[in-house]
């Protein structure tokens, strides 16, 4: 049974005791307000239905923000992952001072749309408009931040789901296919590259679809050549970023004979050079090759299609690329208009056979 008591400061507060149940307490400007929330409280006790919202009432976002850097971002294998996250959520601790402050329990949906709209609307430091793709990362991270003790905070919505708060519309699929000359003329220009390790290193993202990241700390005790595998360390992982997860590739006679051919490096890595010895070479080589569009994480779309377009199924290039999700998958597969008519083609042989 609910008890009120006017308090000196002209608000009454409100105490429900109910055996079974933690005893909640509630301050309100009048008795009516206090009045409907115990009833309102009541009557989730009796159906059943009641979850204890003071830990959310006593913890604020900022408070959530610290724990999840503490306990997550801390905590990734990957440095890359870690310093991006932890740079993400300190910039939103540094101007959302205000949302920050908020209890988690009375945070909205509105107000995190008006977040969205307002990032939307600002400009970086060279005057371009915030990118909606660096939005719509930012309310991911805040989702994985609230999600992490959503239970243990009583929590029954996130008010920053996808179905409360609409993201920004991001188009960042890439449809870039080389033909085999182009293939060709950028090897070759990166076979005159003076780092001697940009042809195999480029070479090896087209024959495994290996991130740039994973073939820079790529060591030759991860390669057996006999067994024709090898190992990527700590791959990027969405779906529990806190994992560290190794990835086994199986390697194909051209992977394995370039491979080979490579002397073996005093810090017993397979490519010992610098991310950034890798991006000045790889530029200079495709401006040689006429193909400045071309990145290097487009070898690893170069791969999956080129499974694809081998008649492959979706778990064995899955076994290959590392994906864990097919829709993320299907994001890289990039069939050419060419193999599609030669299928299309085969169609109509058939019919007429």
């Amino acid at each position: 049974m609910a008890s009120f008591t006017k308090r000196g400061d002209g608000q009454w507060q409100a105490k429900i005791r109910r055996k079974g149940w933690p005893a909640q307490s509630g301050t309100f400007k009048t008795k009516k307000l206090a009045e409907a929330w115990a009833h309102k409280i009541e009557s989730e006790m009796a159906s059943g239905h009641f979850v204890d919202r003071t830990p959310s009432q006593r913890t604020t976002l900022r408070d959530l923000i610290e724990t999840y850097l503490r306990e997550v971002t801390d905590r990734r294998p990957g440095e890359t992952s870690r310093y991006a996250e932890r740079k993400r959520l300190e910039r939103f601790m540094r101007e959302e001072k205000e949302l920050c402050a908020h209890a988690v329990a009375n945070l909205t949906p509105e107000q995190f749309e008006a977040y969205r709209d307002k990032r939307l609307a600002t400009t970086n430091k060279s005057g371009k408009p915030i990118a909606a793709g660096t939005v719509k990362r930012e309310l991911s991270t805040l989702k994985r931040v609230i999600d992490h003790r959503k239970r243990r905070l009583g929590l029954i919505v996130n008010p920053v789901n996808a179905e409360d708060v609409t993201r920004p519309v991001v188009n960042d699929e890439r449809d870039v296919r080389l033909s085999p000359e182009e293939k060709q003329r950028l090897l070759e220009a990166c076979e005159e590259a003076r780092n001697p390790w940009l042809r195999p290193f480029v070479e090896l993202g087209f024959e495994t679809g290996g991130r740039r990241g994973s073939l820079l700390s790529l060591k030759w005790n991860d390669v057996d050549l006999k067994a024709r595998k090898l190992v990527f360390r700590g791959v990027k992982n969405s779906r529990t970023p806190e994992k560290i997860i190794d990835h086994t590739v199986p390697l194909s006679p051209r992977a394995i004979a370039v491979l080979d051919s490579l002397p073996r490096s005093i810090d017993e890595r397979v490519f010992p050079m610098s991310e950034n010895a890798f991006k000045l070479a790889f530029r200079r080589a495709r401006k040689r090759a006429d193909l400045m569009h071309f990145r290097f994480h487009d070898t690893r779309h170069e791969r999956v299609s080129s499974l694809f377009e081998a008649g492959w199924s979706d778990m064995a290039v899955m076994a290959i690329s590392g994906h864990k999700d097919p829709k993320s998958l299907k994001r890289y597969a990039n069939l050419r208009p060419d193999h599609l008519a030669d299928e299309l083609a085969k169609l109509e042989e058939g019919k007429s056979g």
